[in-house]
């Protein structure tokens, strides 16, 4: 089988108390603070080009979002816990949750997407080819979504751990395979 390899994971945290995320930017010292009042958040980046990222909201919820290792996942998150309580606000120790593992793989042949819409099914797929390049698989068994190419390559989305996307792309290579018998 192909690896299926982490190129995301998300999660999610609230502080339990409001922030002045406006004022938060202007005090701190780190490469990227972003205020944006569109949004009523702040984006923070601890290095210039790194993948990681935080969307800090007035109401102390945050997404931490970026890196492809549940380790670098973690040491963002501590990394922001530090600078909030080095500006004095008290933080505690708050809930955090991963909310999406996004993977990809290879099904090492090209598709056809048209066929693959009719052996999945039609209730369990969109294919647009107008509007999006991929045949989008949502199966009923599964929390995950399967962005499916031509190529072959898949994008595994949906997921709060590794284990459920590579379940999610067994099943698909299941589907396949007994498609192809």
């Amino acid at each position: 089988m192909a690896d299926v390899e982490i190129v995301n994971i998300a999660a999610s945290g609230d502080l339990g108390l409001e922030v002045d995320i406006e004022q938060l930017v202007k005090d701190v010292d780190i490469p990227v603070a972003n205020y944006d009042p569109d949004f009523n958040a702040s984006f923070l980046r601890f290095e210039e080009e790194a993948s990681e990222l935080i969307i800090l909201y007035t109401s102390g919820k945050y997404i931490v979002r970026g890196g492809d290792t549940y380790d670098i996942l973690h040491k963002t998150h501590d990394k922001f816990l530090s600078l909030l309580r080095d500006l004095g606000i008290e933080v505690g120790e708050p809930e955090f949750e991963i909310k999406n593992v996004v993977c990809v793989s290879d099904l090492e042949r090209t598709v056809d997407l048209n066929q693959l819409t009719i052996l999945l099914g039609m209730e369990e797929t969109e294919y647009e080819p107008e509007q999006f390049p991929g045949l989008v698989y949502r199966p009923t068994d599964s929390p995950c979504v399967l962005l499916i190419f031509a190529t072959g390559k898949v994008v595994i989305t949906g997921g709060r751990s590794k284990e459920d996307d590579i379940s999610a792309f067994t099943s698909l290579l299941n589907e396949l395979d007994e498609f192809e018998e």
